[in-house]
């Protein structure tokens, strides 16, 4: 059987189907071997039904804050995993309000 890269395979899988087959998004950091968990449907909140390649360049990790080292990989848990597998959940999203002055003369 062909092997695919699995760069290509992320370009063509979307996060409506990661949610769909019960798949996790795992997102590591090589550069300081940190690895993360996330449920697709907090992703499609935040994100959008996008594919899984662009949801990789909005991360950046929390650690060492480096974006170049980042590889996702999908994730199936087994029986056995469900109750003792940490996945990050969203809480909240907060927007910050920045304020743009422009100057002006008063009239």
């Amino acid at each position: 059987m062909v092997e695919i890269h699995p760069f290509k395979r992320l370009r063509a899988w979307t996060l409506l189907a990661a949610r769909d087959q019960g798949q996790l998004i795992s997102v590591t950091c090589d550069y300081c071997r940190v690895t993360h968990r996330y449920l697709a449907t907090d992703l499609i909140e935040l994100c959008g039904n996008v594919t899984l390649d662009k949801v990789l360049r909005r991360f950046r990790c929390e650690k060492c804050g480096k974006k170049n080292y980042l590889n996702m990989t999908l994730h199936v848990p087994h029986g056995s995993e469900f109750g003792e597998l940490p996945v990050r959940r969203l809480r909240e999203v907060r927007t910050t309000r920045i304020p743009v002055w422009s100057d002006d003369v008063l009239r």
